[in-house]
């Protein structure tokens, strides 16, 4: 959502026709995307060139203040964290928009190499962990969980919005106190421990940087071990750090959201929460939350070593639960079943706005009477198919399920019959489709293989009848 004052704050201009354009929504407040439909229609070309030229101007300004002899420069080091050289390549444009002939060298911690190959042939561009280091998938990964280190190395101040008379002018600072005291202990920190390095050096015989190859691998290593293997002391320390989204925003993204991520396991497994979306900006941190064995498959993940065919889901079988209607009619409906590479029970109820359906009758007792239910998630689509890929995922309180011949503590829960049932409510939706995933762990079977009874033609039958890993069928209390 934006207003008008933060589009002022980010384009630095009032034009008339974009603030009629807020003004006729409540509060002035409109979303991004009826702002993005209409700014064509809002301001023309010639509006959006003195924008880009004042910009320009003020910007060359304080290069000039702040850079001795610039105009008489040849050559010009840029450093940055990286990636993608954004920067650089801007800074190019500006230059040879007014006619500056310098010559840009960018130097990054870690660079996607394949995003570098249109820098100006007389410009360079380097990185410390670049692909001959990391592949560029796990290159991906770390950029995707590089938040935290982009706020431990942030400035004191606010984010650069502006220029003026050769000085900068900069956003309001939305981050706690707490987190850049922090951030300011972690630089001095740093900063220290490379300065006693450099005195010890010549005694001890130090030389990290002989080998530039193999410093950057160490270089590698450690930030990876910090970003995507967190321990709890260090979850404890940074977990509570926000990202500062800025262009003239007052939003502040969690690093940390480990309900977020087990909600997207529950909904779309495991190899699909691994490239859920910011936020959480630091996604590898949010798995660590759930478990260290959570942050070793994500991180296996993002070494491409996390095979789909171990860590997907199967089908195992189908499972016919019960559909009421706001009318009080029931209907049965047969919905699939799966199994996880962990071992767990994944179930998927699609429901059309169209059914009007009220409540969802689930006879858990029928996959088990003795199990965990680690939570029930809803996703919205015009189709069962956009829905399913959706990472927007709502999690059902527990407080609202309604249990019928079940006894749930917790997440355990056990059935006293093959009767027993949970009951889960259906509110109103906008979206055409409303998708329903219930993930559970059996605990009195052995493991389940994906294979269902079928009928003639191969189908899986509607009774679910579990083989056990032994290959036998199981008991009746297993069916």
């Amino acid at each position: 959502m934006i207003d008008a004052t933060t589009f002022v704050d980010i384009v630095k201009v009032r034009p008339p026709a974009v603030m009629k354009f807020f003004a006729q929504y409540p509060d002035g407040i409109a979303s991004g995307r009826e702002l993005a439909d209409a700014l064509p229609d809002l301001m023309d070309r010639r509006e959006i060139t003195d924008i880009a030229a004042g910009v320009r101007a003020r910007l060359l300004t304080y290069l000039r203040a702040h850079i001795r002899d610039f105009d008489g420069c040849t050559d010009l080091i840029l450093v940055d964290l990286g990636y993608s050289a954004s920067v650089q390549k801007s800074l190019r444009r500006i230059f040879d928009r007014e006619g500056i002939r310098i010559r840009l060298h960018g130097t990054y911690l870690l660079t996607l190499d394949d995003a570098f190959d249109d820098i100006a042939d007389d410009d360079t561009a380097e990185g410390l962990i670049s692909d001959r280091v990391v592949t560029p998938h796990v290159k991906r990964m770390l950029i995707r969980n590089v938040a935290l280190l982009e706020q431990l190395c942030c400035s004191r101040e606010g984010s650069a919005r502006d220029y003026r008379d050769g000085d900068v002018l900069r956003e309001g600072d939305q981050r706690p106190a707490a987190q850049l005291a922090l951030a300011a202990e972690v630089q001095s920190g740093t900063l220290a421990y490379v300065s006693r390095t450099r005195e010890l050096a010549p005694r001890y015989g130090l030389q990290p940087d002989a080998d530039p190859a193999v410093a950057a691998r160490w270089a590698a290593a450690v930030l990876g071990r910090l970003l995507l293997l967190p321990d709890d002391d260090e979850l404890a320390l940074l977990g509570g750090i926000k990202h500062d989204v800025n262009l003239g925003s007052q939003a502040l993204a969690p690093l940390l959201d480990a309900d977020f991520v087990n909600d997207c396991v529950i909904a779309r497994g495991l190899m699909s929460a691994c490239t859920a979306p910011a936020p959480p900006m630091w996604l590898a941190g949010s798995f660590a939350a759930l478990s260290p064995s959570h942050a070793h498959l994500y991180t296996l993940f993002g070494a491409n070593r996390l095979p789909a065919n171990v860590f997907g889901e199967a089908l195992c079988g189908t499972l016919q639960v019960g559909l009421f209607d706001r009318n009080g009619q029931a209907s049965l409906e047969a919905v699939s079943v799966y199994h996880t590479g962990l071992g767990d029970l994944r179930l998927r109820i699609p429901l059309s706005r169209r059914m009007a359906i009220a409540t969802i009758a689930l006879p858990l007792a029928k996959l088990t009477r003795d199990g965990m239910l680690h939570g029930i998630t809803i996703q919205y689509g015009k189709s069962t198919a956009k829905a399913a890929e959706s990472p927007n995922v709502t999690a059902i309180a527990e407080g609202r399920l309604i249990d019928a011949g079940l006894e749930r503590r917790g997440r355990h829960f056990r059935a006293s019959s093959d009767d027993g049932m949970l009951l889960m409510p259906v509110d109103g939706f906008e979206d055409d489709v409303a998708l329903y995933t219930v993930a559970l762990t059996t605990l009195d079977h052995d493991r389940i293989l994906a294979v269902a009874d079928c009928d003639g033609n191969g189908a899986p039958s509607a009774t679910l009848t579990w083989r056990s890993a032994k290959g036998m069928p199981a008991t009746n209390n297993d069916r």
